[in-house]
């Protein structure tokens, strides 16, 4: 399957569709693929803006749908569900690592940083779509229902696994 196969694999089956695919490659390429042109992009700026989408869409998620928990105990659930830990469950869950670009001098099998790329996507979807976009994305990766049912909940069985 060639790279633009799986990058439309990838959009049909997270139900997010760029506008930018080039968004998408960046985001879903590691560092080591740079050894010919150091200046190509790679997903590490997505990473950085994704964070902060990320918490901030969590953050709205627990302060909505927990009324009677304290600031401390929203800040550590939200913790929890950003943390590497949880991303790495997400990209598991969505065999992201089947996506990522990697260079020659990594090896796909032992490559444990897949984590980092759940939160590219979340900019790259960002960037291309904005926040509404984004927002649904993450309350599907994490299985979040909302009250204005603009997300799927995980039991829905829907995720962006590559067959």
């Amino acid at each position: 399957m060639s790279r633009a196969e799986r990058l439309q694999k990838f959009q049909t089956a997270c139900g997010y569709t760029f506008k930018n695919v080039t968004l998408l490659e960046e985001a879903l390429t590691h560092d080591s693929n740079r050894v010919n042109n150091r200046d190509a992009p790679t997903y590490q700026r997505l990473e950085f803006l994704g964070d902060s989408v990320l918490n901030l869409v969590v953050s709205e998620y627990l302060y909505r749908n927990n009324a009677s928990f304290t600031e401390g105990q929203l800040t550590t659930k939200r913790s929890e569900l950003t943390n590497a830990n949880k991303q790495s469950q997400i990209a598991e869950k969505h065999a992201l690592k089947a996506y990522i670009l990697l260079g020659q001098s990594v090896s796909i099998d032992q490559y444990r940083g897949h984590h980092c790329f759940v939160e590219s996507v979340i900019g790259a979807v960002y960037i291309d779509g904005g926040l509404e976009e984004a927002r649904k994305l993450i309350l599907k990766f994490w299985g979040f229902t909302d009250d204005t049912n603009t997300a799927s909940s995980a039991s829905a069985g829907n995720s962006c696994v590559l067959s």
